[in-house]
């Protein structure tokens, strides 16, 4: 009779072996991808050390001990680099790192830039300045710790668009395959134990810039664009995040340009999103930008717009739209739809501008955002955004028209995805906490997701290497 039980069992584990394994490997594959942190994925150290503080729900910010909910899985060491790796950067803005070229004002409050007159919440923000804010909320970060032993994540605090200027700029462009080369020496004799035992998969850096300025190939000739820095052997397993990703490599991530509006309260963003909930859009679309020499698909979207009575064109050319947000969100505000065509490479900040004022983004290719921005948009999307893709506008036997395919959505349809964009506004905005310290509960923010985001990837990568 027992054998007869045993061939049974052994008759359908045969049978449906490859079935079992695959489950099992999915449950072990969604685990891994969630946000909360199981004890059988975390590090046996890490799991040991954790009882030490963020069990008992108490972690080490700049504010000194704060209670918080569990910081199990969370805890991410900062390294504290020598200042000329970030602060004294900041000292240099006044054309020490590029003779024509003065930052000074754009570092104002933290990175947000000059705030605006009468206008609380809203800065003259320059979006390369996004190290510099991802640096202060990290500082804030209420599950940072200060013992690298007890760290699920390692954050660089590296301001990598600024020391890349005079690589980029100024008098070291021969240099260029040189950047980061200092940083990585630095880390490798003061951060070894840390920095070694996973390769750096462990490990992130932010910054403004696009991945097309930092990966330059090492052996380019001196006229290629860019610094090296991605592409250092060291560099390899470092997620980088960027406001614009090469789609194709895992290590980099793209997370939202920097806009101009920064609310230090749940009043200001409700009373923003009402804002842009009621405006009366008189235009059916919008453009904002300037004809590019030598882009077809920009030439051709400037144009469209430019003999469209529906199309309200906000030329760059003659209003500098990067550091007036007054002037250029009173335009957004009037347009339902906003053209959104790559320029300098495929991605625009005019996208976020556009939708924190609940102009829904037009692409015309899914690399300008759909492929980018993964931790911070729906994966939806035609609930937010319309795509019209290069080949068609451009292709087409018969020309296109822009206005014609905007045109064919209903006034319900254009209602209903406005309401799904102000939902998300918050996720796409980088609060400013700077002074605040009242326990105000916040929905979660552009750098909230992207923290979230690079402690699944870590938690992710570390369970696929012990299979």
């Amino acid at each position: 009779m027992n054998n007869i039980i045993v061939m049974k069992i052994a008759w359908a584990y045969w049978k449906y072996w490859s079935v079992i394994s695959c489950s099992t490997l999915l449950v072990f594959f969604l685990l891994s991808h969630t946000s909360f942190p199981f004890l059988f994925l975390a590090d046996p150290q890490v799991t040991q050390n954790a009882k030490k503080s963020s069990d008992i729900g108490i972690s080490k910010s700049e504010n000194g001990f704060e209670p918080v909910q569990s910081c199990e899985g969370k805890k991410i060491f900062m390294y504290d680099l020598p200042a000329k790796f970030n602060s004294q950067l900041l000292h240099n803005c006044s054309g020490k790192l590029v003779s024509w070229l003065d930052f000074c004002r754009h570092i104002e409050n933290q990175g947000f830039g000059a705030s605006i007159r009468n206008k609380t919440g809203w800065y003259a923000t320059d979006p390369t300045m996004l190290e510099l804010v991802f640096h202060g909320r990290m500082k804030k970060y209420q599950c940072l710790v200060s013992d690298p032993e007890e760290a699920d994540v390692f954050y660089i605090p590296y301001y990598i668009g600024l020391d890349a200027l005079r690589y980029l700029y100024g008098n070291e462009r021969d240099r260029a395959s040189d950047h980061g080369a200092e940083l990585v020496s630095w880390l490798e004799k003061n951060g070894s134990r840390s920095w070694s035992r996973r390769g750096g998969t462990d490990h992130f850096m932010a910054t403004g810039r696009t991945a097309w300025d930092l990966s330059r190939p090492t052996l380019a000739s001196g006229d290629s664009w860019g610094t090296s820095l991605l592409e250092l052997p060291a560099m390899c397993n470092v997620t980088t995040l960027l406001v614009e990703s090469r789609t194709w490599t895992d290590r980099e991530q793209a997370v939202p340009y920097l806009t101009s509006f920064h609310p230090n309260s749940q009043r200001e963003l409700k009373e923003w999103k009402e804002t842009v909930a009621s405006a009366q859009r008189n235009f059916l679309f919008a453009f904002v930008g300037s004809a590019r020499q030598g882009l077809a698909i920009r030439r051709a979207v400037f144009e469209q717009c430019q003999d469209s009575s529906k199309c309200l064109m906000v030329n760059c050319t003659k209003m500098k739209c990067s550091h007036r947000p007054e002037a250029l969100m009173q335009k957004l505000l009037k347009a339902n739809f906003c053209l959104q065509p790559p320029g300098n490479s495929h991605t625009r900040r005019s996208t976020f501008h556009g939708l924190i004022a609940g102009c829904i983004p037009v692409f015309f290719r899914r690399d300008s955002a759909y492929e980018q921005y993964t931790w911070h948009l729906p994966s939806d999307p035609e609930t937010y955004s319309v795509i019209i893709t290069e080949e068609k506008l451009l292709n087409s036997r018969k020309t296109l028209k822009i206005e014609d395919v905007l045109s064919s959505y209903s006034e319900k349809k254009i209602r209903k995805m406005r309401e799904k964009i102000v939902e998300i506004i918050p996720s796409l905005l980088y609060m400013n906490f700077a002074e605040k310290d009242d326990g105000e509960i916040f929905p979660k923010d552009a750098f909230d997701l992207s923290i979230e985001g690079v402690l699944r990837r870590t938690m992710s990568n570390r369970f696929w290497n012990r299979l």
